[in-house]
Formats: C-alpha cells, sequence, structure tokens
C-alpha cells in the first residue's frame, strides 16, 4: 500500500529533474551573474572598521557647592548627553573633523577633501551611546563610535571627533556663559538702579519723620513691642495720674481746713494720709488730742476747778489757737501748693498730647516705612545674589577654555574585522539568490508536465476558454486541431484527411467558431475518459500482482 502511494511521485521527481536539465541555461544562467556579481561586490567594496572611545562626563563645578561636578539629577544629565549627541553629529564638527585625518586612498577628489557626500556618510556612521545593559541617560560613561575605511583609519576619526566634540563643548559653554553674562550684568544693572531709587525714597521719609525717625526704626523692627516714645508717653500717664491724685487730695485738705477753721473737731477726724503734705499740722492735732485726752482724765479724777484741770484746760485752749493760727497757715500753703500742682498738671497734659500725636504719626508712618524697607532688602538681596551668580558664570567662562567636562578613559577600541558580512557569506549569499532566481525562472516558463513539441509561450494560455484560444491561432494549428478532432468523431477511428498548406482557408464566422469550440471540448473529453481508463486498468494489474 505504501509503494502504490510513493510511486505516483517517482515520475514527478524524475520530470522536474529531465525539466531542469533540458533548460539548465535557465537556472545557470542566473546563478553564474548573481554569484560572480556579489564575489566582485565582496572584492571591491570597502572595508568598515568600527572604534568607540569611553568618556565620562560630568556637570560644571561652579555654582554647585553642595555636589561638586555630579549632576543635580538623571534628567540634567540626560538632558547634557543629548546635548553631546547632537555635537557630535553637527555638520561643523564632522567637517572639522574629517579635516585633520587623511582622506581615503580610492577617494575621487583628494582636493575638495571633504566633500557634501563625506560629511553626510559620517553622519550617519556617528554613534553615541550608553554602556551595554545601561539606559542611556542614566550613566554618566558615554561611548562615542565611528566607522573608518580601515583600522587606523577608524583610530584617526575617532581621535579627532573627540577632540573636536570636547573643543565644541568648550565653545559652547563660553558662548552660553558669555550669553549669561551680559544678562546677568544688565539685570544687575537694572536693579541697581531700582536699589538707588527705592533708597532716595526711604531718605526722603527718613527727613520728613525727623527726631522720631529712631522710633519708627525701632517700631518697624520690634512690631507691636516696646519702643522709646512708648515708655517715655507710659511714664507721662503715671506722672499725670499722681499730679491729678496730688491735686485731688490738696484740694480735698483745703475743703477739710476751710471747716476746720469754724470746728477744730473737723481736723481731728481728717484721714493722716491728707495730713502728710502739712507735718505741723499733723503734730497739733496730735497734741490737741493729747490734750484733750489728759484733761479728759484729770477731770474723771478732780472737780472741775482744780489747778490740774484747770491748767489741762488752759494747755488745750493754747493748743487749740496754735491749731487754727497753723490751720490759717496751712490754707495759704495749700493755695500755693495747688496753684504748682496744677501747672505741673497742665504741663504734663501737654507732653502726653505731644507724646500722643507723635507715636499716631509714627504708627501711621510705618506701613509706609516698612514697605520702603523691605524694598530696599530686597533689591540689596537681588543685587547680591545677580553678583553671585555673575562671579559663577565669569568663572565658568575661564573654566570652558581651560577644562574639559568630558574625561577619556582607556584607549579607543577597535573590532578584530570590519563590520559587515564575510567575503565568504557574500558569495554564498550570491550563489542562494542566483539559484533562487534559476529555480523561479524555470517553474515559470517552462510547463509542468514536460509536454514536448509545442512552444512555452502557448502554455501560458493555460486555464482559458476554447474559443479564447482558438482566436488569433495560426492555420497550421486550426488543421491540427481539425485533425485530432477527425480521431474522435471519424468513422470507425479514420482519420481525415490534412488540408493543403498552401490552400487558402476561408474567414471563419462566429458559427465556426463554436463548432470548432465544441469540437475541440469533445477531443479533450474523450482524452480525459481514455486516460482515467488505462490508470484504473492499471492499478486493477498491480492489485492482482500483489494479491499474487
Amino acid at each position: 500500500m505504501t509503494m502504490s502511494h510513493q510511486r505516483p511521485l517517482l515520475p514527478s521527481v524524475k520530470t522536474t529533474l529531465v525539466t531542469f536539465k533540458n533548460h539548465y541555461w535557465l537556472w545557470v544562467l542566473p546563478t553564474l551573474v548573481m554569484t560572480i556579481g556579489a564575489a566582485g561586490y565582496a572584492i571591491v567594496r570597502p572595508e568598515a572598521w568600527s572604534c568607540s572611545q569611553a568618556l565620562v562626563v560630568r556637570e560644571e563645578a561652579s555654582g554647585n557647592d553642595q555636589r561638586l561636578g555630579r549632576f543635580d539629577s538623571v534628567d540634567s544629565m540626560k538632558a547634557f548627553q543629548e546635548t553631546i549627541l547632537e555635537v557630535a553629529r553637527s555638520r561643523d564638527v564632522i567637517a572639522a573633523s574629517l579635516k585633520k585625518v587623511a582622506p581615503p586612498a580610492n577617494h575621487s577628489s583628494p582636493g575638495e577633501w571633504p566633500t557634501v557626500d563625506d560629511i553626510e556618510a559620517m553622519q550617519k556612521h556617528v554613534t553615541v551611546s550608553a554602556p551595554k545593559g545601561a539606559e542611556f541617560g542614566r550613566t554618566e560613561v558615554i561611548y562615542i563610535g565611528v566607522i573608518g575605511h580601515g583600522r587606523q583609519d577608524a583610530l584617526d576619526r575617532n581621535a579627532a571627533l573627540c577632540d573636536q566634540v570636547q573643543k565644541e563643548l568648550s565653545n559652547l559653554r563660553n558662548t552660553k556663559a558669555g550669553s549669561v553674562i551680559v544678562e546677568l550684568e544688565e539685570s544687575l544693572r537694572l536693579a541697581t538702579h531700582e536699589l538707588n531709587d527705592a533708597t532716595e525714597r526711604l531718605e526722603t521719609m527718613e527727613r520728613e519723620v525727623g527726631n522720631d525717625l529712631g522710633e519708627l526704626r525701632s517700631l518697624n523692627e520690634s512690631g507691636a513691642g516696646s519702643s522709646n516714645l512708648r515708655a517715655a508717653l507710659n511714664e507721662v500717664k503715671t506722672e499725670l495720674r499722681q499730679a491729678t491724685s496730688a491735686m485731688e487730695a490738696n484740694q480735698q485738705l483745703h475743703d477739710l481746713l476751710v471747716r476746720a477753721q469754724d470746728d477744730a473737731n473737723e481736723l481731728l477726724a481728717t484721714p493722716s494720709r491728707l495730713l502728710e503734705s502739712q507735718p505741723s499740722l499733723r503734730r497739733l492735732k496730735e497734741g490737741l488730742v493729747d490734750a484733750q485726752l489728759r484733761t479728759a482724765k484729770l477731770r474723771g479724777k478732780m472737780r472741775n476747778g482744780h489747778p490740774l484741770v484747770v491748767s489741762a484746760e488752759r494747755s488745750e485752749d493754747e493748743v487749740r489757737q496754735n491749731l487754727h493760727a497753723e490751720i490759717a497757715s496751712s490754707l495759704r500753703g495749700l493755695e500755693g501748693d495747688g496753684g504748682v500742682v496744677k501747672q505741673r498738671l497742665d504741663a504734663l497734659t501737654e507732653q502726653h498730647a505731644d507724646l500722643q500725636a507723635r507715636l499716631n504719626r509714627v504708627a501711621g508712618l510705618r506701613v509706609r516705612y516698612s514697605n520702603l524697607v523691605d524694598d530696599v532688602r530686597q533689591r540689596n538681596e537681588i543685587i547680591q545674589q545677580a553678583q553671585r551668580d555673575l562671579a559663577d558664570m565669569r568663572a565658568s567662562r575661564n573654566a570652558a577654555l581651560s577644562t574639559s567636562l568630558l574625561t577619556r578613559f582607556n584607549a579607543p577600541v577597535v573590532g578584530d574585522v570590519p563590520d559587515g558580512p564575510a567575503t565568504v557569506i557574500v558569495i554564498a549569499a550570491g550563489l542562494a539568490g542566483g539559484l533562487a532566481t534559476g529555480v523561479g525562472l524555470v517553474f515559470l516558463l517552462v510547463p509542468p508536465g514536460g509536454v514536448k513539441g509545442r512552444r512555452w509561450a502557448d502554455y501560458l494560455e493555460a486555464g482559458r476558454r476554447a474559443t479564447d484560444r482558438l482566436l488569433g491561432r495560426r492555420a497550421s494549428d486550426d488543421g491540427n486541431s481539425q485533425q485530432s478532432s477527425s480521431k474522435v468523431a471519424g468513422d470507425g477511428g479514420r482519420e481525415t484527411p490534412r488540408p493543403d498548406k498552401n490552400q487558402q482557408e476561408a474567414p471563419l464566422d462566429d458559427g465556426t467558431l463554436v463548432t470548432r469550440a465544441a469540437t475541440e471540448n469533445a477531443r479533450r473529453a474523450a482524452d480525459h475518459d481514455e486516460r482515467e481508463r488505462r490508470q484504473t486498468h492499471g492499478r486493477r494489474s498491480e492489485d492482482g500482482i500483489h494479491r499474487s
């Protein structure tokens, strides 16, 4: 059973091999052409050698006190590395680096080195990448790679490119720092001008304040705290209260003494605090009280006419007379003291009003003065910051011409072999391509089955209708068609005589074409049935043989 399934493949394979043998020129010729072309390309193609240089990037040290030479963030480091990439691929840098190396030996015009094509070609082969396994912009190490026509040429180009990149970055830093310096100088000039205006306004206000300038400054610095003017005002208020109390006490004492002139007992009921300002009057009051006590004591022991009682009464009367005289004198003294106290009270009242007015005026000016002081302070801070930034930029500009932000480490690395496929691989690829092309041509142009006796172009119409294939055919083809039709439709299988080739055929009408098409279809059907019958008979014979 297996043989019955495998044997039908053998004729197909044999037929295919025969076809390739008979039409060897269809696949040998493309194979030779493409193999020779690939070999020629492999021989004459220029070699491409890659060279890479490892570099370490850093940030500028000026203006960065916390992390000298280190980037503040990953984003700033990535931005700087992207700048390096653009600088390395710029046209000016490529042209300047190519001028430092010799042109290739096969260059078309060495006198015009480098040309625009040379610059564009090198731009495509310049790479700036991160170490293997790292993301670009995440590490401080980068690799600048170039491709040269030879090993030494790649080294020279890489060295020239790295030198030019460092030089261009220095020029870029210098230009950038110069631009920033101009901007900072203009900013400093404007800030100085604004500071002068603010200072003039502050000086004008301080002149208007006058003697209270110290009080205004103290009030502005301490806010709602104590100040000299406020302390003086509080002291005046205290003196004013004391003077008012003294004035009131003096008036009360005066009224009491006026009543005591008529009745000395009124003086005895006077509080001691009222008599503090009249010590003599207080002693007389105390003497009168003592005399009265002594008289009362003697009267309790003796008769009224007793000499001791009489003497005590006389002493009491004498003290009372002296007290009346002292009261009159005290009244005159109180009137004088009252005038003095009143004058002092008026002076203190006036001083209090003046201090209060000054304090109110200073309080009203404090807000404006505070704003002016803050404005001047801010202008000074802006100027100081601008001066620091200007100093940093000047230091950066000076450092740009003497230092580089790129540091090379290790030697440049060049590949052991040129880049691209080897010569053998190129030739093998050309051979494989030629074979594939030849096989395709064989299957495309040679009909399947290996039928002989007809042109390969006739089989390009396979699958078309019979009527379409009859149109435009030669008279000999129509004769062959009629001959094969006569074999099928003839009486007893006899062949009909062929028409003479020299005989002129009449033009075919539509009916004739249809008839011939039907005849052709009938012939093809008969041939197909005959092939099926033979194949069936052959399979039966083989089955009988296997059974036996």
